[in-house]
């Protein structure tokens, strides 16, 4: 027969994919059970199938033949009430909606019988007319089962010629009126219609058994009460349904950055092959069904935006073409990046004891600081090259690095400093930054007044003979040059070391010039004018002049 798909008591399909077959739908979709964990946690996963069953190939007109005779009248309200549910059952089943509306071409119609038959909701798409025709039915009269199956089958025979057609009938006792329907079943099902049979109580279960289609075990259904009419109707509506799914497997292939534990099936069973979770089961009907497990984070594979199980494959004996989402667990607290501070910082060298201080800072992918992390710090290059140390990130994600300035000018130069810690993964993330080490300060320069070396004297206050003495200072440089310049000309004597001692001689009308000292002075030095004198040390800085008179001749 051309099957019917129930939709009964369907779930409401979730917002996910799902294709259309002709045997019912099938959606699927995936969620986990938390938008963020932290590095090297837990979330859980749920993958979801939804199923709903329809009306498949042809349409289908389908007649309720119910027995209204009089020894109906205790069991003529639970009769209603099941055949009202199996209404809705159809209903659904035909668009996946409860509606009112048989959908997609299907009919259903209602013939009650007793001492005769009526039609009394003819074949069409209103199910809510069919619903009304049974809540008007009244018990009373004998039972002739002939007629019953009889205008139940003139209905059919009358419906849209390409529907399949589908008898359901209903009856609590035995033939009381009318000749032996077993002909009219015979009939019917030689026009084609396939036959379903429902016993209440004491019937003579072979007689129905004789009008209903082979095999009688999906065909024949027994009520031992009226309080079993729900079930028996609704297991009608198993027995001619087709599954929305058979053959049904899901391979669920879980990202390498975590791992599995936990895989559990509501439904069919699951087979796990370390990432890989096999789905099985052998059918679905109107359900919804759900896979589950538990995703562990690997730290060692790093954080970020993270798809948990980005593969999920479908397959079913009816070609069902099902997709899933895609969503994304954000995975915070893994040691991503490093950022060492400052970038750049330029210091000027000479104070003894100075120190250099550098700030490492490390985060996640989402630049939130991560406590805990040990980063190892070296200058690589420059006048401290060697200098290293270490220490574990503070709750703020931040650790220093302080190391002592070398002195003097090989303390000069620009340090590069990196900072590191090893990743989860085993290898390094680095950030380097620079320091310069300058001298832009000069020297310090004094002329001092010196004694005589021919006479041993202490000099007077005004140097009446001319003897100075040169020094220089420079907080870097251990050897500044001194050198002196003719304020008359353009004379520059030097580079002189500091202490070096010189006889100053004014002659307006010589030459300027420098000659050997006697004794402990190391410089004649001639000049037209005032001396002027002035430091430069090894990194170019120049002092301002320093007057050095010269003295006014001997008395």
């Amino acid at each position: 027969m051309t099957a019917i798909l129930l939709a009964a008591l369907a779930a409401p399909l979730a917002t996910t994919t799902g294709a259309v077959a002709a045997d019912g739908t099938v959606a699927g979709s995936k969620s986990l059970g938390a938008t963020d964990i932290a590095c090297g946690g837990s979330v859980p996963v749920t993958v979801t199938l939804d199923a709903q069953t329809g009306i498949a190939g042809n349409p289908v007109d389908i007649e309720l033949v119910l027995d209204r005779s009089g020894s109906m009248q205790g069991a003529i309200g639970a009769l209603k009430t099941a055949a009202k549910s199996f209404v809705d059952i159809i209903d659904e089943a035909t668009d996946g909606t409860l509606d009112g509306v048989v959908a997609n071409g299907s009919r259903i119609g209602v013939v009650s019988f007793a001492d005769g038959a009526t039609v009394d909701a003819p074949l069409s798409s209103n199910a809510n007319a069919a619903k009304t025709a049974i809540d008007a039915l009244n018990a009373s009269g004998g039972t002739n089962h002939s007629a019953a199956i009889s205008t139940g089958q003139a209905q059919l025979a009358g419906s849209v010629p390409g529907n399949d057609k589908v008898m359901v009938i209903m009856t609590d006792g035995q033939t009381t009126v009318g000749p032996d329907a077993s002909p009219a079943a015979a009939a019917a099902k030689a026009a084609g219609t396939e036959i379903f049979g429902i016993g209440l109580g004491s019937v003579d279960a072979a007689e129905i058994r004789d009008w209903t289609t082979d095999p009688d075990a999906t065909h024949y259904y027994e009520a031992p009460s009226p309080a079993q009419l729900q079930e028996v109707f609704e297991a009608i509506g198993a027995a001619i349904v087709v599954p929305a799914a058979t053959g049904v497997t899901v391979v669920d292939t879980v990202s390498p950055q975590f791992t599995v534990s936990g895989a559990a099936a509501s439904k069919g069973s699951v087979a796990q092959n370390a990432n890989q979770l096999t789905w099985t089961i052998s059918e679905l009907s109107t359900e919804t069904v759900t896979l589950t497990f538990t995703a562990t984070h690997l730290p060692a594979t790093g954080g970020g935006v993270l798809a948990v199980n980005p593969t999920v494959a479908y397959t079913d004996a009816e070609g069902h073409v099902v997709t899933f989402g895609n969503p994304t667990v954000n995975v915070r607290g893994c040691a991503a990046a490093i950022d060492v501070e400052p970038e750049t910082e330029i210091n000027e060298l000479g104070t003894p004891g100075q120190t250099h201080t550098v700030t490492a800072t490390v985060t996640d992918d989402f630049g939130a600081p991560v406590p805990n992390t040990a980063v190892d710090f070296s200058v690589l290059a420059g006048p401290n090259a060697g200098a290293t140390g270490n220490g574990n990130t503070s709750a703020a994600g931040t650790v220093d690095f302080t190391y002592p300035a070398t002195q003097g000018l090989a303390g000069l130069g620009q340090d590069t400093i990196r900072g590191c810690f090893t990743h989860a993964g085993g290898q390094l993330v680095c950030d380097d930054v620079l320091k310069d080490w300058v001298d832009t300060t000069p020297p310090v320069v004094t002329c001092e007044p010196t004694n005589n070396p021919g006479g041993g004297n202490v000099p007077p206050a005004d140097n009446e003979d001319g003897f100075f003495i040169l020094s220089a200072t420079d907080a870097v440089d251990p050897d500044p040059q001194l050198f002196v310049s003719d304020s008359a000309s353009s004379a520059v004597f030097g580079g002189f070391p500091s202490g070096t001692k010189i006889k100053l001689v004014q002659a307006p009308g010589a030459t300027p010039n420098q000659k050997p000292g006697v004794g402990d002075i190391d410089w004649r030095i001639t000049l037209k004018g005032d001396a002027l004198v002035y430091g430069v040390d090894a990194s170019g800085n120049k002092s301002a002049p320093v007057s050095c008179l010269v003295p006014p001749p001997p008395k």
